[in-house]
């Protein structure tokens, strides 16, 4: 493979990572905007970061993107928390509220 077919798989592979990392961003706005709604927590913010996004073997071995968001609410009108959504693809794996969490 010559250097523009090189650049040219670069240039796909990163629009592809990019390009799955806005849609499971989008769906993890979506998942806290509900759950803060259905247990009637404050969004702060209205925004999620992303802390971490790294190859990792979901639970049949596959090698997948796995991207850890984070986000703060209010709890009881005065509690500041932390959340954290893991998405394994494009799948959400784990929803985490009020928790310590470490990165791996």
């Amino acid at each position: 493979m010559d250097g523009d077919g090189v650049l040219i798989l670069l240039i796909g592979l990163v629009s592809f990572v990019w390009h799955g990392s806005m849609r499971a961003r989008e769906q993890a706005l979506e998942v806290v905007r509900r759950t803060c709604r259905e247990m009637e927590l404050v969004w702060l913010d209205e925004n999620v970061t992303l802390a971490t996004l790294g190859l990792k073997r979901d639970d049949e071995g596959r090698l997948r993107i796995r991207r850890i968001y984070g986000f703060r609410y209010l709890e009881a009108g005065h509690l500041i928390r932390e959340g954290v959504l893991i998405y394994m693809g494009d799948q959400l794996a784990s929803l985490l509220l009020d928790t310590t969490w470490q990165r791996s």
